[in-house]
């Protein structure tokens, strides 16, 4: 993809003369090492064990799996996100590299869909979402280590446009969607009582992978996030198992 959203997915937050993209889409990219899924608790809803190759989802399936204006509640638009920088970020924790690795554009291994970019609240608050497929276990390589993280990663340093930034991470609830699911915080102290904070969420469906990004502007807007999880994973999932 070539249209982010302000706040990913890839990186560039711009806050004063910093900007922070989360990315939520991009080309196909060069196939990265697959980092090895560890066991989960059954009773946590998580796979015990490494799921089986999948088939990969063709791209119909990620079109029909990809939120839309119509799927979203009353006051949400399209929009359209400038072109985002290639930096990889690089976490200075190796426990964090998975959540760093979630907000590039580009997902080693992954085929990506088409990102949809939206804007609610008079313009204040950001959404995207895409869809992704792998080969093999992919999905599922690039999935469970997310939760790994998101219980271990606290924060991390990074560089972004060329500037050394601090982000904290936070592990966030969210609805449970398809065969694993996690949710993270990513957020940004900016001085004050100012906070940068990007929400994202990330599902797994057989091969296919949604990643859901939100960037609340509006004093109340978290409290959307649930709701606007939902649509997205229920509309994944749908249309990785059609």
């Amino acid at each position: 993809m070539r249209t982010r959203i302000r706040r990913g997915v890839a990186v560039a937050l711009t806050v004063s003369a910093l900007t922070f993209t989360a990315a939520c889409g991009g080309g196909s990219s060069d196939k990265g090492d697959d980092s090895a899924a560890k066991g989960k608790d059954k009773a946590a809803g998580q796979p015990a064990d490494k799921p089986a190759a999948a088939t990969p989802l063709t791209a119909e399936q990620m079109k029909a799996g990809t939120l839309t204006v119509a799927d979203l509640p009353k006051g949400w638009v399209s929009m359209k996100n400038p072109a985002s920088t290639d930096e990889v970020p690089k976490a200075d924790k190796p426990e964090c590299q998975p959540i760093a690795d979630l907000m590039h554009d580009k997902i080693a291994g992954a085929t990506m869909g088409a990102n949809a970019d939206f804007t609610g609240g008079n313009g204040a608050n950001q959404l995207t979402h895409q869809v992704m497929t792998f080969p093999g276990t992919g999905a599922a390589d690039f999935v469970t280590p997310i939760g790994e993280a998101s219980e271990k990663c606290t924060g991390f340093k990074t560089t972004m446009e060329g500037a050394p930034v601090e982000l904290k991470v936070a592990k966030l609830a969210a609805p449970k969607t398809g065969e694993e699911s996690h949710g993270v915080r990513v957020s940004m102290d900016l001085g004050g009582a100012m906070e940068f904070a990007l929400n994202v969420v990330v599902a797994r469906q057989g091969s296919g992978v949604s990643r859901l990004v939100f960037l609340p502007g509006t004093p109340d807007a978290a409290k959307e996030l649930d709701d606007l999880a939902k649509r997205a994973g229920d509309k994944f999932v749908k249309a990785a198992q059609g």
